[in-house]
């Protein structure tokens, strides 16, 4: 497996995990809760790592052009989602304090179909680039 694979893998493993860990700061140690939080975070997050796996794939294919960009949709969402869920734990919401687990991972779903789109464009664009047509 390349850096750019373990990556992608460490990046769809560890925004879930410290959801689920502010999930921990937020509501306590609740099973249920732990569970509901990694795995509502885990949907964008397997999305993403499927769209830069098929993108690591393609520049594999093409002499390793668009590699770094290929992560795009696995470690945008990572990094935004752990700042956000990081921040909500250390400033809670005074009315609705749940809010962010649930509308966050509709918002990095987004975030990542956006950042597949803009990859599949910049990874095509250095592949024409690297192969001069």
């Amino acid at each position: 497996m390349t850096a750019q694979g373990k990556l992608n893998i460490l990046g769809i493993v560890v925004m879930p995990a410290v959801a689920m860990l502010t999930g921990i700061v937020m509501f306590g140690p609740r099973l249920d809760t732990m569970i509901t939080v990694f795995s509502l975070n885990m949907v964008p997050m397997l999305i993403g790592g499927l769209i830069s796996g098929l993108l690591l794939r393609s520049a594999s294919r093409a002499g390793g052009a668009g590699r770094s960009m290929a992560l795009w949709p696995t470690l945008i969402p990572a990094v935004v989602g752990v700042l956000w869920y990081l921040s909500d734990a250390l400033f809670p919401a005074e009315n609705d304090p749940g809010r962010v687990y649930i509308a966050g991972p509709q918002y990095l779903l987004g975030l990542a179909i956006l950042a597949g789109i803009v990859a599949a464009i910049c990874c095509a664009i250095a592949r024409w680039r690297r192969n001069g047509v």
